[in-house]
């Protein structure tokens, strides 16, 4: 199925220079000689070794390892209650290891092997305690694994900016938003999701060129890495039917259920009971403090107001996301300008960032190379990331004050992480109504009319 963008460029072509064409990095760029000159014709001309690609993995391989810096007080001193959120070095790896680290750990595989995560994380869970087994059982082992799976993310970082740039067409520079991200710096080594960011950047990427089956396949897998995926193939959906080409879409779909069972196939088969239990924490499963249902159940407690039960959280957060889903269903079949795949994905994603019962501020990596596709616009993306960064600060000294009681001289109370909380939820509404605008009123312009291909 073809999406509405051209192809990208050839060795022949030029690109799209991101110093002249947005006003921060035009204004960034004053101190060092100002936008690249009317004159130049980039892409044109051989650069030698520092292709754009180059320079973008560079860049994202010495943002890895700034973000494997700011984890290293909990490197060295372990990962403990309050310690490891009083300084902001927690993460998901050393915290997912059941207690003395079972002979066989391999989430999903082994018989018995409790993990909180999708299948796809506890397939690279298990690799990772695989490849650091060598290390023992103790302290070492944890730290092993730790800096297994920040290898591995980082090679994603790598090659998730890599799609970015190619699906980005003449915007290759756009691939900068995901390899120098402050938000990453904070995030990226906290969880496996990046996983599920890249596999649906991949599919984003087979899809704009019309590798469509390909494209279904890896967006299925992506959906077991983590389920936002599932609001990318409704995009394809939508707009398989606003193009005509149904058809294709459908494919892509059946494609998408063939990767889903893929992943799920050896799952039921090997330890269904841990699929079961993964499915039933979705209806089971407590809202998260930074969801708006926690949000809310946190100051219901503090000042005396009914809090949500379980049913009504479930309740709302379905009615949440059903109107969400007929908004990107509306706004992809009757929006005046065509939306791409990453437009339409991105304002699903947004919405779902903040109607999700299971919200977390690490989620927002799914979002980030959407943006970097659909609004390549560094101020408003950046001034999102610094309200996702502050929810997240904010999360990790509120943890400090519940789980470890201390003082508030490391922690904060609960009005200030709920303000953090809505603020990052009020900054991805922003975002969202940037693009939709971007939509209803073609004339205002968005950089990815310039030339671009997007997904």
């Amino acid at each position: 199925m073809q999406d509405s963008r051209a192809a990208g460029p050839s060795q022949e072509d030029s690109i799209v220079v991101p110093s002249r064409s947005d006003p921060l990095l035009a204004a960034m760029v004053e101190s060092v000689g100002g936008p690249l000159g009317r004159r130049t014709e980039p892409g044109r001309s051989r650069p030698g070794f520092f292709t754009v690609e180059r320079v973008l993995v560079i860049m994202a391989a010495v943002s890895a390892l700034l973000a494997v810096v700011a984890k290293n007080h909990c490197r060295v001193s372990g990962w403990t209650t309050p310690d490891q959120y009083s300084t902001v070095c927690w993460s998901q790896f050393p915290n997912s290891i059941p207690t003395g680290w079972p002979g066989s750990w391999f989430p999903f595989v082994s018989t018995g092997s409790t993990f909180d995560g999708s299948p796809v994380s506890g397939f690279v869970a298990g690799v990772a305690a695989w490849l650091t087994g060598f290390a023992g059982t103790g302290t070492a082992r944890t730290l092993a694994f730790f800096d297994a799976n920040a290898v591995l993310v980082a090679a994603v970082w790598i090659f998730t900016v890599v799609v970015v740039a190619r699906t980005a067409g003449r915007r290759p520079w756009d691939g900068a938003m995901v390899a120098a991200s402050p938000l990453l710096l904070l995030t990226a080594f906290v969880s496996w999701d990046f996983w599920a960011a890249a596999l649906v950047g991949l599919g984003i990427l087979l899809f704009v060129r019309r590798n469509t089956l390909w494209s279904g396949l890896v967006l299925g897998v992506a959906a077991m890495a983590a389920p936002y995926a599932i609001l990318v193939l409704l995009a394809v959906l939508v707009l398989g039917i606003r193009t005509r080409q149904a058809t294709a879409a459908l494919e892509t779909l059946a494609a998408g259920v063939v990767g889903w069972l893929l992943v799920l196939a050896p799952v039921m088969a090997l330890d269904g009971s841990a699929w079961r239990q993964y499915m039933g924490g979705f209806l089971s499963g407590t809202a998260t403090e930074s969801s708006i249902y926690g949000g809310w159940n946190l100051l219901a407690a503090r000042i005396g107001l009914p809090g949500l039960d379980g049913g009504a959280v479930n309740g709302l957060a379905a009615a949440l996301l059903v109107l969400v889903v007929l908004g990107v269903v509306a706004l992809g079949l009757y929006s005046p300008a065509r939306p791409s795949l990453a437009e339409l994905s991105a304002v699903a994603v947004a919405g779902l960032l903040v109607v999700d019962k299971f919200a977390q501020p690490w989620h927002a990596v799914w979002l980030l190379p959407l943006l970097a596709l659909a609004l390549p616009r560094w101020r408003p993306v950046l001034l999102w990331q610094a309200a996702v960064a502050v929810h997240f600060i904010a999360l990790m000294l509120f943890q400090s004050k519940v789980l470890g009681n201390i003082s508030d001289q490391h922690a904060i109370d609960t009005p200030y992480f709920v303000l953090a909380s809505a603020l990052a939820g009020a900054a991805s509404c922003a975002l969202a109504a940037l693009l939709v605008r971007g939509l209803l009123q073609p004339r205002h312009g968005l950089p990815r009319r310039v030339g671009a291909r997007h997904g």
